[in-house]
């Protein structure tokens, strides 16, 4: 949850509960990474659906999953750089996708 919300329900104040999470050693609140993981598993989920390569979109999906759980342990972990590409390559493929809906002369 974005950390707006999560100071609001432990009733604390925003300042007060980012000091106590670097006192925790976390340095940024891991929300939006959390989200963006989250987002990425399912989009890798629709590509992979009536694939030939749905082996490797399995595999690749437990991949995702291994690091979500690692993330949720530990939030400082970072993506690989294979997730990273994975991520950014899943954002173009459905730039363009949208761009062809929105503008089909192209």
């Amino acid at each position: 949850m974005p950390i707006t919300k999560a100071a609001k329900e432990m009733n604390v104040g925003l300042t007060v509960l980012k000091k106590r999470c670097r006192e925790l050693g976390i340095a940024r609140w891991p929300h939006r990474k959390m989200k963006s993981l989250k987002s990425l598993i399912r989009n890798v989920q629709e590509m992979g659906k009536g694939t030939f390569e749905e082996e490797g979109v399995r595999k690749e999906l437990e991949t995702l999953e291994e690091h979500r759980r690692l993330m949720e342990e530990n939030p400082e972990t970072e993506l690989t750089e294979r997730t990273k590409k994975l991520r950014q390559a899943c954002f173009k493929a459905n730039y363009k996708r949208r761009r062809l809906l929105h503008h089909p002369c192209f």
